[in-house]
């Protein structure tokens, strides 16, 4: 299947330092991480593997760390059924929202990771549960192609696709709220018409995916959190995030795991800025991937210096 998340926006095409320094610029909408002199001296090993006894709770995140699209990993796989020989608790922690809950849980199923439902925590899922458990009033317009069955969302929608038409326009601005779920086939001209609807009535801008970028093999894509963040600035709406480095993520798996102190469990991750500071603001430990992640290539001692986010681990692999 033919992936059509966008790879430039307004002759921005993303690299790992332009990822970075977005994330920079954003800083202040981000949660607050630990104090300067509270940051861990990060450990460099070559993999998980020293780490498997010391944690009660691995946490993983996906794209960059399990898998990048539908590659998975070779050594994540022989890692992570390794853990779960041994009979460690194991999540998937993932800003994924395209995809239904079962339909990820499917996938990744398929590219050879054998979890249960219950091992999957995803943006998508945290924004299902927070409409079931509070109900929004009117229509919504719903940001999201076809293919990722929008109806599983508790709320009367209605669909929000490419080609800009007038009629379109129309319908953005008669909406009471938007949810954005995924950016495959968002456009200039689709951003164009949000924004302008937006500065025209302000109205709630729920995201499922704060992710500003994606690694999906040779390239980085654009996700929801580009977008909306681009809203926010152009519009002053103030979205609203489920997934990582928001708290509702890292709440979540707190909650599965109630008796298990947060310093027990271990957040893995290939950014500073979602994986590293949102584990960290909930007092879980942390280990940066740096293979294949969003951070491929540039100099982390560099980048967790600019950002004074320190992960108490780093390694190219798990």
């Amino acid at each position: 299947m033919t992936d059509t998340h966008p790879t430039s926006f307004n002759g921005i095409t993303p690299t790992p330092a332009w990822a970075f320094q977005q994330y920079e610029r954003i800083r202040q909408w981000l949660p607050d991480g630990l104090p300067a002199k509270q940051q861990p001296h990060s450990q460099t090993l070559d993999n998980l593997a020293p780490l498997a006894d010391q944690f009660r709770v691995f946490v993983f995140d996906a794209f960059g760390v399990l898998n990048a699209g539908d590659r998975a990993f070779p050594a994540a796989i022989e890692r992570f059924r390794a853990l779960q020989e041994m009979g460690s608790q194991l999540q998937i922690l993932s800003n994924a929202a395209t995809a239904s809950h079962p339909r990820l849980v499917e996938k990744y199923r398929r590219i050879g990771f054998e979890i249960t439902p219950d091992q999957l925590i995803s943006s998508r899922w945290l924004l299902e549960q927070s409409l079931a458990i509070r109900a929004r009033e009117g229509t919504w317009g719903v940001i999201a192609p076809e293919k990722s069955e929008p109806a599983t969302l508790p709320v009367n929608w209605h669909p929000v696709r490419p080609p800009f038409t007038r009629q379109l326009q129309r319908e953005l601005d008669d909406y009471d709220g938007l949810i954005m779920l995924s950016s495959e086939d968002w456009n200039e001209d689709m951003q164009a018409a949000l924004e302008a609807s937006l500065r025209q009535r302000p109205r709630p801008l729920e995201i499922a995916n704060p992710d500003l970028v994606a690694p999906r093999g040779d390239c980085l894509t654009l996700e929801p959190g580009f977008f909306a963040h681009r809203a926010r600035e152009t519009c002053g709406v103030i979205p609203e995030f489920y997934g990582k480095p928001y708290a509702p993520a890292f709440r979540a798996v707190l909650e599965r795991f109630p008796s298990i102190p947060p310093e027990q469990i271990l957040m893995v991750g290939d950014t500073l800025h979602t994986d590293i500071l949102g584990g960290q603001s909930t007092g879980m430990k942390t280990m940066l991937i740096t293979a294949e992640g969003s951070l491929q290539g540039m100099n982390i001692p560099d980048c967790i210096s600019q950002s004074g986010i320190a992960p108490d681990f780093i390694a190219t692999e798990i």
